[in-house]
């Protein structure tokens, strides 16, 4: 893990202070974007791989994912059942009917893919980006 700079670590150290003589309560700092469930997608899924969850919020044990693999169906499991999904690498996400592709980018992410109906509740199979 990576320690903040010297200015960062000053910035913060003001901060804290600063809400201590206003009469404010300090907290312990979360990750970017307010939760550590990203982070935590990010450090279980590899480099080139995207992970699929059944659960919301990167729970359990992720299935992989990897270009290299090619198509793949999804296990039974994860099939129209997707909860969350972190990418290290691009892929398109395949539901066979109605067809639709989805092309994802390294980087993508979502805690609840299958709420409100979202791609999660529809996926079937996977493949390389430039099937799509």
């Amino acid at each position: 893990m990576r320690r903040p700079s010297a200015t960062r670590r000053t910035g913060i150290g003001i901060a804290l202070a600063l809400a201590a003589l206003l009469g404010g309560t300090t907290a312990t700092a979360a990750a970017p974007g307010g939760s550590t469930a990203p982070a935590r997608a990010a450090a279980q899924c590899g480099p080139n791989e995207i992970c699929f969850w059944q659960d919301n919020d990167f729970e359990g044990t992720p299935w992989r994912w990897t270009p290299a693999s090619g198509y793949r169906d999804l296990p039974p499991y994860l099939h129209d059942n997707v909860g969350s999904f972190h990418a290290n690498a691009p892929g398109c996400f395949i539901d066979w009917e109605p067809h639709e592709m989805r092309r994802v980018a390294m980087g993508d992410h979502s805690a609840a893919y299958r709420w409100g109906g979202k791609f999660g509740s529809r996926i079937d199979a996977v493949t390389i980006y430039r099937n799509c």
